[in-house]
Order: structure tokens, then C-alpha cells, then sequence
């Protein structure tokens, strides 16, 4: 019904595309990311039983960087500063997309 309201008003594809389709996809866009996210930190198994991080540390991940930072090698700045780091990317992402999703309810 939006979609075909708008072409019939006139608007091209790009700001079809812009001002309803994507705003319309935007739950969907965060569950996908929101999954992908879980699977790469809980990847973190597979990694280190499958290659051991790989050949010079080739197939490393924040968590596995983590890991091996904090227990292996003792050095419990750098394992923190990097799970810091990674719960601020998580933050950086969810903050922004929650205060629209709780802007858009109260209208």
C-alpha cells in the first residue's frame, strides 16, 4: 500500500528505496546483526579446537585475542582493554538504534 501510494505520488526508486523500504527492513537489518554478532563470538570454540588460531595468529578473533591475551600470555591489560573495546562496539551500535526504536514508539 506505501509503496504503491508513493509511485503513484511520483517518487523514484532510490527514495522508495531510502524513505520506506530500508526504514521498514531496519528490525530485520538488527536481528541479522544481532545474530551474526552471536555467531562470531561464539565462534570462538571452533577457532582455537579446529586451528589454534591459526597459523601466526591468522584466523584470530576478538575473543580468541582476548583469551590469549588474558590467560595465556599474563597480560591482563591488554585482555581487558580489549574486552572493554569490544563491549564499547556493541554499545556504540545498540544505544543509537534503541533511542530511535523508543523515539519512534513514543510518537
Amino acid at each position: 500500500e506505501i509503496i504503491k501510494a508513493a509511485q503513484i505520488d511520483g517518487a523514484p526508486a532510490w527514495q522508495l528505496y531510502r524513505r520506506i523500504i530500508i526504514p521498514m527492513l531496519r528490525p530485520v537489518f538488527l536481528s541479522a546483526f544481532v545474530v551474526l554478532a552471536h555467531l562470531t563470538i561464539k565462534s570462538y570454540d571452533l577457532v582455537i579446537a579446529l586451528t589454534n588460531a591459526g597459523p601466526g595468529g591468522a584466523s584470530q578473533l576478538p575473543s580468541t585475542f582476548m583469551y590469549s591475551f588474558t590467560f595465556t600470555r599474563n597480560q591482563m591489560a591488554v585482555g581487558s582493554a580489549s574486552a572493554i573495546m569490544m563491549l564499547m562496539t556493541i554499545v556504540a551500535i545498540m544505544v543509537p538504534y534503541l533511542y530511535s526504536e523508543l523515539r519512534e514508539k513514543g510518537r
